[in-house]
């Protein structure tokens, strides 16, 4: 059923995906295929991943684990647990 799915091409302008992405993301993830075009022509597409035996799941973060590792990064020093997760955020590390 997917692969017929697959088949449906919807056309879009830039502006409209801009404004409405999430929508346009859903849209590709249930199978459709969105060309997003620029000053009318085709500039860009947004396709759905392929569901292959062989794709991976993504894997489950283990909040236990997490914790233990912010825990040790900032053993000993003087810091606020949410003012690390904050410093973490802000390094793009988190």
């Amino acid at each position: 059923m997917l692969d017929m799915m697959c088949n449906i091409m919807v056309h879009a302008t830039s502006r409209s995906v801009q404004h409405a992405f999430s929508k346009f993301l859903d849209r590709a993830h249930q199978g459709e295929q969105i060309i997003i075009t620029k000053r009318g022509k085709p500039w860009a597409t947004l396709t759905p991943l392929s569901r292959s035996k062989s794709a991976k799941k993504p894997k489950k973060l283990d909040w236990n684990k997490v914790f233990e590792r912010t825990k040790e990064n900032f053993k000993g020093r003087q810091v606020e647990a949410v003012e690390a997760l904050l410093k973490m955020r802000e390094e793009a590390r988190w």
